[in-house]
């Protein structure tokens, strides 16, 4: 006889998982121009205005349309100083450092398992989605 037995509804469970980040993918982040690349990284939207090896990257959002804000511009001056004093910045401006890095090694775990960075699943595109999730809050271009 072969019955059915009703299955109660999963219930929701939170796992947490230690990864050990690969230091080169901070370095990586924090200080190469990499990211900015086009077509097939964040270059169409994201503009590393700056670096600075304590702060990482001080990022404007722009789309292809925009013009790009310039180092030497006096918005970006007054960015520059709120960003190198460590205070909120204003809309569309974003801070690119360690604890960016970190946030979207996580979103990388999260998004194609533990092992995803230099797997195939790690490319430029990844890493565009990774960068919006992080400093956008969500998948905005591309």
């Amino acid at each position: 006889m072969n019955t059915v037995t009703e299955r109660p509804e999963p219930q929701s469970h939170t796992f947490t998982i230690t990864v050990a980040v690969d230091p080169q993918w901070v370095d990586y982040i924090t200080h190469r121009a990499d990211i900015f690349g086009r077509p097939y990284y964040a270059g169409y939207w994201a503009c590393g205005i700056m670096q600075d090896p304590e702060l990482g990257w001080l990022v404007a959002e722009c789309d292809d349309r925009e013009r790009w804000p310039l180092p030497d511009e006096p918005e970006t001056t007054r960015v520059e100083a709120l960003w190198r004093a460590g205070e909120p910045l204003p809309p569309r401006w974003y801070r690119l450092d360690r604890a960016a890095a970190l946030r979207m090694y996580e979103e990388g775990v999260k998004l194609c398992g533990v092992e995803w960075y230099g797997s195939a699943a790690h490319d430029g595109a990844l890493e565009d989605v990774l960068l919006q999730l992080v400093l956008l809050g969500e998948v905005r271009y591309g």
